[in-house]
Parts: C-alpha cells; structure tokens; sequence
C-alpha cells in the first residue's frame, strides 16, 4: 500500500519532530529539521536523475546559511548534541523520503494519504511515549493528558487536517526539494514566534537569517519552473 509506506514516514516524521522540541532548545528543533531540502534534492538528484540546477544550488545554499545564521547565534553549533538534535535530523530525513513518496504516488487520494499519515504518526507517537530515552527533560503524565484529549481531537479537525491535506496536495505537484525550501519559512516563523512568546531575543542575525531563508525560497521557484 503505498498510502501506508508514505504515511509511516511522514507520520514517524512528524512525531520525531514533535518530540525533538520537548528535548532540545526549539530553535535548533526548527532549524535541524529544517535541512530537509538537502535530503531532498539528493534523493532528486540520485534516484530521479534530476539536474542539479545552479538556482537550485543558490537557493539551497542562500537557506541553509541563513538557518545556520540564526542556529549558531541563538543555540551555539549546528551539530547534533543530544537526543532531541538527532531526532530533529532524522525527522528531516524520513519527511524527504515521504514527500517524494508522495510525489510518486500521485495518484493516490490526499484522504488516503492523511488518514495513513495520523494513523502511522499516532502509532510513532506512542512509541516515542512509552520507550524511555534516559532523560528527564519530557514527563509523561496520562491524567493530565486525558482532559486534554477533547481539546486535541477538536484542534486536529480544525487545523491539522486541513493543513496536512494543504501540504499532501502540494507534495503531489512540487519537487521535495523545492517544497522543502519553501517550508523552510516555518523555521522563521517558528523563531519569531518564540521570540514574541517566551522573549527569546530576536535581534539582527535573526532578521539576516529571515532574509535570506525568505530570499532561497524566491529563487527557487523564480529560477527553476520545471
């Protein structure tokens, strides 16, 4: 089934990132899961036989540097430090492997995709849940979770739904490269977030780093429409 492999990688995808910023600073959550466009245009470049354009080398190397920019400033090295890092990283593994799972099984219906996506990514989760990791960063508590479960079930008709059958059907007609690139806009807008949430500083390598992510994305899709 090909909505069920797609599905285990998304869904596990998701999950792992989800996890990865109860155990690492969410700035380097963001930003490590956020490489995904290279992954992507490896996988396009090797398994597709894609050309390796030179926009698309500009673009990756203008959104990278600016993740890199607002990474090492805000969280010191990019490179991973703990459990939460590599989870970040190998999140932004499966989800290349998934979009581009996706894009080759375009004919399988957005419905199909979604529902294997929560059914696999809740299974992931669980997973996650009752495996100890050695760390008490993250305390699990299912009395708490119980009277949140309306709440959540309300909160994933209203806004997850929609917005995984928004990113399945853009899966289905963007390379992997070029929607990981655009998506990159989430790490910004994630950083800006918990600057305006948690007064984390938002000062100039932040607004450089904004630039240039926001710039990658424009040159991608204005230098190769393919």
């Amino acid at each position: 089934m090909s909505q069920a492999a797609s599905g285990m990688l998304l869904g596990g995808a998701f999950a792992l990132y989800a996890y990865s910023l109860l155990l690492t600073a969410v700035a380097r959550a963001l930003i490590l899961f956020y490489v995904t466009p290279v992954w992507s245009t490896v996988l396009e470049v090797v398994v597709w036989k894609r050309r390796f354009t030179g926009g698309r080398a500009a673009a990756l190397a203008l959104g990278l540097s600016g993740l890199l920019v607002m990474l090492v400033n805000k969280a010191g090295a990019p490179f991973p430090g703990n459990v939460g890092d590599t989870m970040a990283i190998v999140a932004g593994i499966m989800w290349a492997f998934g979009t581009m799972k996706v894009r080759v099984d375009s004919d399988v219906g957005i419905l199909q995709h979604v529902f294997s996506f929560f059914l696999y990514g809740g299974a992931f989760a669980l997973c996650l849940a009752v495996i100890p990791l050695g760390t008490t960063n993250v305390q699990h508590s299912w009395e708490r979770l119980v009277p949140m479960v309306p709440w959540l079930m309300l909160l994933a008709l209203v806004f997850l739904v929609p917005v995984m059958c928004a990113l399945i059907w853009g899966s289905q007609r963007i390379d992997p490269g070029r929607l990981g690139i655009i998506l990159q806009l989430e790490a910004v807008v994630g950083i800006v977030s918990a600057a305006l949430l948690t007064n984390e500083p938002f000062g100039i390598a932040e607004i450089v780093g904004t630039v240039m992510v926001v710039g990658a994305g424009s040159i991608d899709v204005l230098c190769n429409r393919a």
